[in-house]
């Protein structure tokens, strides 16, 4: 019975601190989001991509934030199990700065997507992310 509460403790933890990670990105302040990812981070970006380096992803994330603002994050479902945790997130922002080739369009953007996280002693060390690019770019491009 006491092993069962402890882990229903880490996970609800766990899951605390993945919704923490994912509503600071309202702040627009890069090195916020950086403060939940370990050293040793490796990002699983889907889509056949290869894996990145947290050094990667504070690039990838420098781009985002350049070019969209007015971050909101709903985490709309989240299941934890052992050291990871599954989230459903939509994120709604503003296309403000040049995206991909597209200059800004001050366009609000919808961007529903998938990410697992894998955390080891209340960092996230591994995280698996799947969205639809093409999604973000025709809302973007559209008129």
């Amino acid at each position: 019975m006491w092993e069962q509460r402890v882990c229903s403790v880490s996970l609800e933890f766990n899951k605390n601190v993945a919704r923490r990670y994912f509503e600071a990105y309202s702040t627009g302040d890069i090195e916020v989001v950086m403060g939940f990812i370990d050293e040793g981070y490796v990002l699983y970006p889907g889509a056949g991509a290869d894996a990145e380096s947290r050094d990667g992803r504070k690039r990838d994330e420098a781009v985002f934030f350049s070019a969209f603002s007015g971050i909101e994050v709903v985490v709309e479902d989240q299941i934890a199990e052992g050291d990871k945790v599954a989230n459903r997130i939509t994120m709604v922002c503003n296309h403000t700065g040049s995206y991909k080739g597209i200059p800004a369009t001050g366009k609000r953007v919808v961007i529903p997507y998938i990410d697992i996280v894998r955390f080891k002693a209340g960092k996230i060390v591994e995280e698996s992310v799947e969205f639809d690019m093409m999604h973000i770019l025709d809302q973007i491009k559209s008129s």
